[in-house]
This record gives structure tokens, C-alpha cells and sequence, in this order.
């Protein structure tokens, strides 16, 4: 027969984030729960197993940013476009109207 004793329900995980700080809307987890696919349902109550909750969690985790390849490891810039820069800023522009 199966376990039903860690079930909660959607309110009760609210209220248990709430105490270690977490602020989500009741909502918001079922919202998540459903694209995950990670909750039970009887009739119109929606209720979470331990599993449920350890995946919705572990979703909840940021990807990693995995470099890519055509992303170079290391900056091109040379010391000739320093050069080329500094002597692009350094020229002399006229300012007011050319004299005629």
C-alpha cells in the first residue's frame, strides 16, 4: 500500500518555503507544479508527494552558462586597434564652420 503520509498540499509547502525565508505565491507553485508535471491530483484537489517537491526544487535551479565555442576564450583586441583608438581620439577636429 502507498505511503500517503508525506503528502501536502500546495498551501502547506507555501506556508513551509515562508519559514525558511522563501516567498512564493500559492499560485505561482502550482503554476510551476503543472508545467512540470510534478504534483498529484484527486477531483480539484492538487496535492505534492516528497518526489514532487524534490523535483519541483531541483527545477528551480538556474542552468548553467556553458560557453560557446565561437566565443573566444581570450579578447582579439591587439595592441594596433589600441593604437589605431588612441590616434582616432587624439586627431584634431575644426570646430565651427570651414573658412571660405
Amino acid at each position: 500500500m502507498l505511503d500517503i503520509e508525506g503528502a501536502i498540499t500546495p498551501s502547506q509547502l507555501v506556508e513551509r518555503f515562508a519559514k525558511a525565508g522563501i516567498r512564493i505565491s500559492e499560485r505561482t507553485l502550482r503554476e510551476r507544479a503543472r508545467q512540470l508535471g510534478a504534483y498529484r491530483q484527486m477531483g480539484k484537489t492538487m496535492f505534492f508527494m516528497p518526489e514532487d517537491v524534490e523535483a519541483i526544487v531541483e527545477a528551480s535551479k538556474p542552468e548553467s552558462k556553458k560557453r560557446t565555442e565561437a566565443t573566444p576564450a581570450v579578447s582579439t583586441w591587439t595592441e594596433a586597434d589600441t593604437n589605431a583608438l588612441i590616434d582616432r581620439l587624439t586627431k584634431r577636429k575644426p570646430r565651427g564652420r570651414p573658412k571660405t
